[in-house]
C-alpha cells in the first residue's frame, strides 16, 4: 500500500535516513573536540563548516539527530500510550468512564500545548528527562480523541459483540479484538506526533530550555544563535541544524498522513451513551420444568439523536421449551433482532430496557451485574449474528476465534486439548478440521454461517439465538444451515430461537411462531396453527406475500403501506392503517392477544366480531 502512495512511501524514506543518520553518526562522523578554527566556511577539510569553538558542525549535526530522536521517540511513546490507553477506555465503556476521561482531555486541551510545556520545563529543570516527560505528558489529548472515535466505531461491530455473548471480558475484547483494529491508526497517529515532539523540543532548546550538556537541533540553533553566527555571516552555524529539524518533521508529515489515509476508519459511529441499567419487573413463571426461557412484558425504547423515545418492543411475552425451535418474524424493522439482542443484553447504546422480565429458568437475567450476565452468555445463552463476514474478526483464523471462546470458560486447557477441541466443534457443524487456520475472508458463506455457529456451540449453551442466519445464502448453502441447526436440536438437545423474515424457513424448521409487528405480538401458535389457520390480518398478509411452489398461477399480494415509525405509534392496533379490514375500534383502541385457546392466540379487535 505504502508503494502506490509516492509521498508516504518519500516520508519514510527521509525518516529512515534521518534515523539511519543517528545511528550511524559515531562511526561516519566522530566528534573531533580538536578545535579547527571559528566559524570556518564549508570546505573540503568541513564539509559544513565548523561552530563557534571550531567543532565540525557536520558531526554535531549527526550525533544531534541522536539527541533529538531519542527525545521525540520516548516523548512520543509517552503520549501514545497515555493517549491511546484514555481513548480506548473512554470509547469502550462510555457512560461516567468517558464523561470523565474526555472532561480532562478537554481541560488540556484547552490549554495550548507549547506554553504548558514551556512552564512545565521552566518549574522543573531543563534535563533530557524532564523535557521527554513533560512533552509526553501534554501531548496525549489528540491522540486520546481520535482512539476513542475509533473504538466507538469498532465497538459496534458485530464481531465484537460476538465476543461478549460468547462471555469475554472487557480486557480480553479490548486487547484481541478493539486494539488490533484501532493499532493501524494509531501507529500513523505516533508518526505524527513524532513530528510535533520534536518541534517542541527544538523550540524549548532555542529558547534556552534545553539540556546544556547535550547537544541536538534545537540546542546547536540556540547556540549559533546566541553566539553571533548571524553576525559573523556563519549562516551554515544556522542552516544545518534547520535544516535537520525541516527534514525530519516533513519525512514524519509525509508518512502520517499517508498512512492516516490508508488505514482511516470509514466505519461509522455515534456518541450516545448506554442508558441506564435494566430494572426487572416481577411476573408469574411457569411452574413447568421443561420450560427453559420466560420472557414477560418486554419493553425496550430506543433514545433518537433528538431527544425522544422510540419503543421498539412492547409488552413482548413468550416462553421456550426445552428441544423447541421457536421461529420469530415479522417485516424490517418490527423488533426481532432488538427483541433478540435484549435476551443477551447486548443491545447497542441508544437502547435501554424500560420493562419487563427475562428468566432463565428461575434466573432473573436483568437482575444480574455485567460480571455475572458474562458467565452466562456463551454458556447458557449463545447468539449466531447476522452476516457472518461482519461477526468474524478479519484478522485472526476462524479457529483461533473458536479458541478463544473455549479457553475463556476452559483456562487450564493445554494447546493440544484446545486444538482437539475445536477440531470437534469444526466437524461437528460440517467444516473440516484443516480449515482452521485460515481466515474468513478465505471462507464462503455457507461455511462463515457454520463457523459462526461452531462459535456458538463451543461452550455447549442450553439456548441459541440465531439472528437470520441464512440471509445473503443461496437456496443449496441455506437448506444445508436449516439441516445442520436442527441437527443440533436434536443431537444436544438445543432450545433454539429463529429470526427470519422468511415464512419458508419457518414452515421447514420451527415447531412455534411468534408474528411481530410495530415492535407488539401480531399473533403466536404453532407452525400448523399459523400456515392453516391465521387468525390476524397481517399474519394472512404476509402468508400471500410468500411463493407458493404448489400454485405457481397464483399472483403475491403485496401490503399497502408501510410499518409504522417507533416515535409515532398509532393510538389502536399496529396494523389499522394499513388493514382493509380495520373497524373504528382499531383505530382507537389497543387490541389484546386472545383465542380459543392458549396455544394460539392473536391481537386483534376482529376475533370478537367475527365467527370463530
Amino acid at each position: 500500500m505504502i508503494a502506490r502512495s509516492p509521498m508516504t512511501a518519500i516520508g519514510l524514506i527521509m525518516l529512515l535516513a534521518a534515523i539511519g543518520a543517528a545511528v550511524l553518526a559515531p562511526v561516519v562522523a566522530p566528534i573531533d573536540h580538536t578545535a579547527s578554527g571559528v566559524y570556518v566556511p564549508p570546505g573540503a577539510d568541513h564539509w559544513l563548516g565548523t561552530d563557534d569553538g571550531g567543532q565540525d558542525v557536520f558531526s554535531l549535526f549527526l550525533h544531534g539527530a541522536r539527541i533529538s530522536l531519542v527525545i521525540g521517540c520516548f516523548a512520543t511513546l509517552i503520549s501514545v500510550v497515555a493517549g491511546g490507553t484514555i481513548g480506548l477506555l473512554s470509547g469502550y465503556f462510555g457512560g461516567r468512564v468517558e464523561n470523565t476521561l474526555m472532561r480532562v482531555t478537554d481541560i488540556f486541551l484547552v490549554i495550548p500545548d507549547l506554553p504548558l510545556i514551556i512552564a512545565l520545563v521552566a518549574v522543573i529543570g531543563p534535563s533530557v528527562f524532564n523535557i521527554i516527560f513533560a512533552i509526553g505528558l501534554v501531548g496525549w489529548t489528540g491522540s486520546a480523541r481520535l482512539i476513542r472515535a475509533q473504538t466507538l466505531a469498532v465497538k459496534n461491530r458485530k464481531f465484537v459483540t460476538r465476543a461478549r455473548a460468547l462471555g469475554a471480558s472487557h480486557s480480553r475484547i479490548i486487547l484481541r479484538h478493539i486494539l488490533p483494529q484501532v493499532a493501524p491508526l494509531l501507529c500513523a497517529n505516533t508518526i505524527l506526533v513524532l513530528s510535533l515532539a520534536i518541534l517542541n523540543e527544538s523550540t524549548l532548546s532555542f529558547l534556552g530550555l534545553g539540556d546544556a550538556a547535550t547537544i541536538s537541533w534545537g540546542q546547536a540553533l540556540h547556540i549559533a544563535f546566541t553566539r553571533g553566527a548571524m553576525s559573523a555571516g556563519a549562516w551554515w552555524a544556522l542552516l544545518v541544524p534547520g535544516f535537520g529539524i525541516a527534514w525530519v518533521v516533513l519525512g514524519c508529515a509525509l508518512l502520517g498522513h499517508g498512512l492516516e489515509d490508508i488505514f482511516s476508519p470509514r466505519a461509522r459511529f455515534h456518541h450516545l451513551t448506554p442508558g441506564p441499567a435494566p430494572t426487572p419487573t416481577a411476573g408469574p413463571l411457569p411452574k413447568d420444568a421443561n420450560t427453559v426461557l420466560t420472557v414477560r412484558n418486554l419493553e425496550i425504547d430506543y433514545i433518537l439523536p433528538d431527544g425522544p423515545l422510540a419503543r421498539a418492543v412492547d409488552g413482548v411475552s413468550f416462553e421456550l421449551q426445552r428441544g423447541e425451535i421457536l421461529g420469530i418474524v415479522g417485516e424490517s424493522g418490527c423488533g426481532k433482532s432488538t427483541l433478540l439482542l435484549s435476551l443477551l443484553r447486548l443491545l447497542p447504546a441508544r437502547a435501554q430496557i424500560a420493562g419487563g422480565s427475562i428468566h432463565l429458568g428461575p434466573r432473573e437475567l436483568l437482575a444480574l451485574s455485567e460480571t455475572e450476565m458474562a458467565d452466562v452468555r456463551g454458556k447458557a445463552l449463545s447468539i449466531v449474528f447476522q452476516g457472518a463476514m461482519n461477526a468474524l474478526n478479519p484478522v485472526h483464523t476462524v479457529g483461533a476465534q473458536i479458541a478463544e471462546a473455549i479457553g475463556r470458560n476452559h483456562p487450564g486447557m493445554t494447546r493440544p486439548a484446545l486444538e482437539t477441541r475445536v477440531g470437534e466443534i469444526l466437524q461437528k457443524v460440517g467444516v473440516p478440521t484443516d480449515r482452521r487456520t485460515q481466515y474468513p475472508h478465505q471462507f464462503s458463506g455457507g461455511m462463515r454461517q457454520r463457523a459462526m455457529i461452531a462459535m456458538a456451540l463451543a461452550c455447549n449453551p442450553t439456548i441459541l439465538c440465531a439472528d437470520e442466519p441464512t440471509t445473503a445464502l443461496d437456496g443449496i448453502n441455506q437448506a444445508q444451515v436449516l439441516d445442520l441447526l436442527d441437527d443440533l436440536r436434536e443431537t444436544l438437545g438445543l432450545s433454539i430461537i429463529l429470526v427470519t423474515h422468511d415464512l419458508g424457513v419457518v414452515a421447514r424448521t420451527c415447531d412455534r411462531v411468534l408474528v411481530l409487528y410495530g415492535g407488539t405480538i401480531a399473533e403466536t401458535g404453532t407452525v400448523d396453527n399459523i400456515f392453516h389457520n391465521p387468525m390476524h390480518p397481517y399474519t394472512r398478509e404476509l402468508i400471500r406475500a410468500t411463493p407458493d411452489l404448489t400454485q405457481p398461477d397464483r399472483l403475491l399480494a403485496t401490503i399497502p403501506g408501510t410499518p409504522p415509525r417507533l416515535d409515532n405509534l398509532p393510538l389502536g392496533c399496529r396494523f389499522a392503517p394499513r388493514c382493509a379490514q380495520a373497524i373504528t375500534q382499531c383505530h382507537t383502541e389497543r387490541p389484546n392477544l386472545r383465542g380459543q385457546v392458549a396455544a394460539h392466540q392473536a391481537s386483534c379487535h376482529l376475533l370478537e366480531i367475527l365467527p370463530s
